[in-house]
């Protein structure tokens, strides 16, 4: 079943992103027990917000590569894409990636490519320059498998880029990665205000490890 969808736009400094966004979220769920089956993918969350600014106002990607994980409607892959890179959406929905292919088309982006992959069983084998992920840090079970995703993906000399909106374990996460690594993510926050009555206003929080020379190997 084709999901339905409306438009939006998102608001950065001097650009108007037009974006295909679902137009029922409720529509969707099928199993609230299952939360494989929750459509988290199916909103556009306020740390996509935060990144795809901090992205805008600050990153020149001019050709290199990045690999943005749980894309989701695609959002801040746009805005990479937008800023230079040649992108790669991934999420392990299908319909998440059929919106965010209409996303890239509709902001006129060219030489992207899309993954759909679970990252419990992960097949992707290429390199990055780039990984970027918002808000996909907030489980600690999905950890070890993200660690095993950037040892894999990123190039040699490659960053990291990930948003959340101030959670306990995509802190534990970063902390961990620069106790086992040595390394120092920047860490910016950016303010993010959005159309809501009871939580208008974020705080999201940017953390940006630049040039890591040598993968991982723990």
């Amino acid at each position: 079943m084709a999901v339905k969808t409306r438009e939006t736009v998102v608001h950065l400094p001097g650009k108007n992103v037009s974006l295909a966004v679902v137009r029922d979220v409720e529509e969707l769920i099928t199993d609230p027990a299952d939360e494989d089956k929750v459509p988290l993918w199916a909103e556009i969350w306020p740390a996509a917000r935060g990144l795809s600014e901090y992205i805008w106002n600050g990153i020149d990607f001019s050709g290199q590569t990045v690999l943005e994980l749980g894309a989701g409607l695609g959002l801040a892959g746009v805005i990479c894409g937008l800023k230079g890179a040649i992108v790669t959406f991934s999420d392990y929905q299908a319909s998440a990636l059929e919106i965010a292919s209409m996303n890239a088309r509709k902001n006129g982006l060219s030489g992207v490519d899309f993954f759909l992959g679970d990252w419990r069983d992960w097949k992707l084998s290429c390199q990055f320059d780039w990984i970027v992920g918002s808000d996909i840090l907030y489980d600690p079970k999905f950890h070890p498998y993200l660690r095993k995703i950037i040892a894999a993906n990123l190039q040699p000399g490659g960053s990291l880029l990930f948003s959340h909106p101030g959670r306990k374990p995509s802190f534990q996460f970063v902390e961990q990665w620069e106790r086992d690594y040595g390394c120092i993510f920047r860490h910016t926050m950016v303010p993010v205000n959005i159309e809501d009555p009871h939580f208008p206003y974020y705080e999201i929080h940017i953390h940006h490890l630049q040039g890591i020379m040598e993968l991982p190997k723990k």
